[in-house]
């Protein structure tokens, strides 16, 4: 591990402006070494990694010296800089389904740079593509090449976007918050997969997170960075003794409570009870053409009391957020019952005024405000927009001052009231998305993972935020998350499920600190902490469905094959 891969010296990267986002980012990875670059969000790590791989946005400059196994980046050709990057770097990014085209086969995506880049004929591309498949630790290969996007999980995903990354026999991966949106036993496989493959290929990582305990597991090193720079580097093993700037040690102290604290007290009545919900999709048969069904939810019950909290935790693919849309009428059950407020939920609104007095009662926040938000409103024409929808007799003057109290609620300074999206930190987004569910005055608030891709500082915030929320007002949470530590948090009961169904509810604590299944302690032990490696374990690999744009896709590809 004594030779230097990659090499940013006081690298530097702004806007066409000139405002400077990356101040001063100076690192080394050697080979065969992981170092975890980690901060808040906006610190710079996701840029600084970018500059690298030549992925700035267009009119952005970089500064500073950038040298991979010794060669400066300035010094080389258009040419010779395409093909250092392509053959030396891979690059994994944080959504893999944002970089996959949804109506081609991961074949396709396979095999697409060994064609084109490394000038493979296609027989041979693809029976390479089957062989990288098989080492990231993917089943039936052959299957898979012949899937489309949207008929595998996060988890598979994940490693498809790795395998692909490993066929031009990189020196260094760059990772970039590549666990974020995976569940504690898929982030394990991920992790110990690439942790096998950076030992037989003596592989450098750079491992961009915001997850302290796992970069502390997982790398040799740790840098911070702060503002653009970078402040510190320690050792993995050692930097919480060895740490001595203040930044890094509130970094350090800001990770989520373990203990359980005492809950805010639930009113008796349920506002939400869930009896035998079943939901199915038609999915690509296993073998030959055709369909076949797939259980997301199965006979799946639970109940919510008014002022409540309850978390509903698994893998990816368990059925946890297909459960969530029916509740909130975004999915339509097979099979079962909703109740609100004992009033049957589970046909379909009939009419907007239907549909606006429900979504008056159980609202939903969602995983990625950047997305749930319109880039093109300001935060007071976002939170102005959706009192209209539920009060529209309202004068402008009242809205005007539901406004500022919402702002007010979720701790947002009332001068970002003109900013958009694009401005606002990721915190600050989850907060406008928090604020424009509570307009609606819900008595039900629906968690679909919404903060499992912030920084653990933001977290913090959020769930305080969140926890002060439900005990001013009595709204009941629902809370639909993979991270365990968050919902320990935040919740007094949890439902855990696996493959549609649950296996086990009740209190948190008693779930949690005496868990009653194999699949929980497995949960439980896949959670990064001091002393933890990543192993791989036996995985459920079917076909999983997401409820999402994904599906909807495979609908209209199946409406189409049948014209």
């Amino acid at each position: 591990m004594s030779d230097i891969v990659l090499e940013l010296d006081h690298v530097g990267v702004a806007t066409p402006t000139g405002r400077p986002l990356v101040h001063d980012c100076t690192l080394q990875v050697r080979a065969g070494e992981a170092l975890g670059l980690v901060g808040e969000s906006g610190s710079g790590k996701t840029l600084s990694t970018r500059a690298v791989a030549g992925l700035v946005p267009d009119g952005f400059t970089v500064s500073g010296t950038i040298r991979i196994d010794g060669v400066d980046l300035d010094t080389l050709s258009r040419a010779q800089l395409r093909a250092v990057r392509a053959r030396r770097l891979g690059m994994i990014f944080q959504t893999p389904r944002a970089h996959l085209n949804p109506l081609r086969s991961i074949g396709d995506f396979m095999t697409e740079a060994l064609v084109a880049v490394a000038g493979e004929k296609p027989d041979a591309a693809n029976r390479r593509a089957i062989e990288l498949l098989d080492e990231v630790g993917i089943d039936n290969p052959g299957r898979r090449m012949r899937q489309r996007p949207g008929e595998l999980s996060g988890g598979l995903l994940q490693r498809v976007m790795i395998a692909a990354t490993l066929a031009m026999d990189p020196r260094i991966l760059l990772a970039d918050e590549i666990t974020t949106a995976l569940d504690v036993t898929t982030q394990e496989e991920v992790m110990a997969v690439i942790g096998d493959l950076r030992r037989h290929r003596e592989l450098a990582m750079l491992f961009i997170t915001h997850d302290l305990a796992l970069a502390g597991a997982v790398c040799d090193r740790v840098t911070v960075m702060q503002h653009g720079r970078t402040i510190e580097t320690l050792s993995a093993s050692t930097m919480r003794e060895d740490a001595t700037d203040p930044y890094t040690r509130r970094l350090l102290s800001a990770t989520l409570p373990a203990e359980l604290e005492a809950p805010a007290a639930e009113r008796e009545e349920p506002v939400l009870a869930v009896t035998g919900l079943r939901k199915t999709f038609q999915v690509r048969a296993a073998r030959g053409g055709g369909r076949e069904e797939f259980v997301a939810v199965d006979d799946v019950s639970f109940r919510l009391g008014a002022g409540g909290a309850l978390g509903i935790v698994g893998e990816s693919g368990s059925g946890k957020s297909t459960t969530a849309r029916i509740v909130c009428g975004l999915e339509s059950a097979d099979a079962g019952e909703v109740a609100v407020k004992g009033e049957d939920w589970t046909r379909a609104a009939r009419g907007t005024t239907e549909r606006r007095r429900r979504a008056r009662i159980a609202q939903m926040v969602f995983q990625d405000p950047y997305q749930s938000l319109d880039p093109r409103q300001t935060v007071r024409q976002c939170l102005t927009e959706a009192l209209r929808v539920h009060r529209p007799r309202a004068s402008r003057a009242d809205i005007d001052a539901r406004v500022d109290e919402l702002l007010a609620s979720v701790t947002l300074a009332p001068d970002l009231a003109d900013q958009r999206p694009r401005s606002l930190s990721g915190g600050q987004r989850q907060r406008v998305a928090i604020a424009r569910a509570l307009a609606a005055d819900p008595e039900i608030l629906v968690l679909d993972e919404a903060v499992s891709a912030l920084d653990v500082t933001t977290q913090v915030e959020i769930l305080t935020l969140l926890d002060a929320i439900r005990s001013q007002t009595g709204v009941a949470l629902l809370m639909i998350s993979h991270d365990l530590l968050t919902v320990r948090r935040l919740c007094d009961q949890v439902v855990v499920m696996r493959r549609g169904r649950v296996v086990e509810q009740g209190p948190i604590a008693d779930v949690l600190d005496h868990p009653q299944t194999d699949y929980t302690r497995e949960l439980l032990d896949s959670i990064p902490r001091e002393g933890w490696q990543p192993r791989r374990r036996r995985r459920d690999t079917r076909t999983a469905p997401l409820p999402s744009v994904a599906t909807s896709t495979q609908r209209i590809i199946t409406r189409k094959g049948k014209k």
